[in-house]
């Protein structure tokens, strides 16, 4: 990796442009190469570090005004260009890019519009538990460059990529998972097709002689993918249900599917129906992603704050035996709602609680299409934290509570890890 970054930087002026976590991962990389003339910083915000006394940084409103004063452009997940990318004059890379190059032989990237996390975790843990050498980064937090060092012949990485790490990418890994794709991120592309094609990246430069793992619903058109396209289905798996196995903290019936994409891909590193249930076993399901959190006076409460589209609330809703109240609402991305606005009407929950200005969307659909007795159950209340003391003295005992928003945490909340630990916070702190 060092001897391509370098070979890419050399004698060039180079720009890290946002300085988040990948951001100051980038910057020490390319640091500890050297070999560039210069090495700027630019992001939408300040930037103070002891790091970068020494090197010039943009910051305003105009930060995205100099890329073409520079050669190289190292772009982390989530800016947006103000133009196409193929109107810079200078070269724009990102980490996935540049790592998919040197490593995607040995790498298994995951993406999906929801369960890429729960399931690039889950294939890591086992694959881990069952004695491979294997590394884990990307998207679930831990930028990808930061375990390069780590990396032997026969490592197997795991690589959990999100659209803004594939919107640009020339490579793609030799094993790919792609779980779903939804109605997200319409703020960032602006259209769900766009938005898609950068999820379809992941398979779009594959080799003949490499694998997709894909959902049947979502298949390469013809000629769009070289790879083997193996069609995942939960039947695939060896156990109809998680309750067959004692210890499995997994949920719901998406889960299952997530489980069976895992399960494909470790038949191809020799493991065992029985090493693959029994690390299944001890795995743990992880934060904010339908969550159990906690019983309170005879009520259950799951944390789903990484509910970002309709999909997942309703997936929510089906997991959860006793569901009998939901929390919906964040930051409005103009996603489309219907789905969701039927599926609730169908649904037996004594309480549909609606927050933020999403919530007053769905509140609006409700009152076109619902009877005057359903809409009996659903409340407009504007924060989580009303919320929270609204479920504490009116849902039921024995039923289950979810948080699963169906909306982005922006605008109130710094992520859904904060919006998550909020409503814990409020429920049980």
């Amino acid at each position: 990796m060092k001897e391509t970054i370098r070979d890419l930087v050399k004698d060039k002026k180079v720009l890290i442009l946002g300085f988040g976590r990948e951001g100051q991962s980038s910057f020490r990389m390319i640091s500890s190469v050297g070999g560039y003339s210069s090495l700027d910083i630019a992001d939408a915000n300040a930037v103070s570090s002891d790091l970068t006394a020494m090197h010039t940084v943009i910051t305003g409103a105009g930060y995205l005004d100099c890329l073409n004063d520079y050669d190289v452009v190292f772009k982390s997940p989530g800016i947006v260009l103000p133009k196409d990318i193929k109107e810079y004059s200078c070269h724009i890379t990102c980490q996935a890019d540049l790592f998919l190059q040197v490593y995607g032989a040995q790498t298994i990237g995951i993406t999906g519009t929801k369960g890429k996390s729960t399931t690039s975790s889950l294939l890591y843990h086992i694959l881990k538990t069952c004695g491979k050498d294997v590394l884990f980064g990307g998207n679930i937090g831990l930028p990808i460059f930061d375990i390069t060092d780590q990396i032997h012949p026969r490592t197997v990485i795991v690589f959990e990529l999100s659209c803004h790490q594939l919107e640009y990418a020339h490579y793609s890994p030799a094993k790919a998972i792609l779980l779903n794709l939804y109605e997200d991120h319409l703020d960032h592309y602006g259209s769900v097709e766009k938005y898609w094609h950068a999820k379809q990246n992941i398979y779009r430069n594959q080799k003949s002689n490499d694998t997709l793992f894909c959902n049947p619903e979502f298949l390469p058109k013809q000629g769009e993918c070289k790879a083997t396209v193996v069609k995942v289905k939960t039947a695939d798996l060896p156990f109809k249900s998680f309750d067959e196995i004692e210890g499995v903290t997994l949920r719901g019936t998406h889960n299952l599917f997530n489980t069976a994409f895992v399960y494909d891909v470790c038949r191809r590193y020799d493991i065992s129906n029985e090493e693959f249930m029994q690390a299944l076993t001890s795995f743990k399901t992880l934060a904010h992603r339908l969550q159990y959190i906690g019983t309170k006076d005879e009520i259950d409460y799951y944390d789903d704050s990484i509910s970002t589209t309709v999909e997942s609330a309703i997936s929510a809703i089906k997991a959860i035996p006793n569901a009998g109240t939901i929390l919906l609402g964040g930051m409005d991305r103009g996603i489309d709602y219907d789905p969701l606005v039927e599926f609730l009407q169908t649904t037996t929950l004594e309480h549909i609680i609606l927050m933020y200005d999403s919530g007053k969307v769905i509140k609006e659909k409700l009152e076109a299409t619902a009877s005057a007795d359903f809409m009996n159950r659903v409340h407009y209340i504007g924060t989580l934290e009303d919320a929270c003391d609204f479920v504490k003295t009116n849902a039921s005992k024995k039923t289950a509570v979810i948080l699963s928003p169906a909306s982005a945490s922006y605008g109130v909340f710094k992520n859904f890890e904060q919006r998550g630990d909020f409503f814990k916070e409020h429920i049980f702190g």
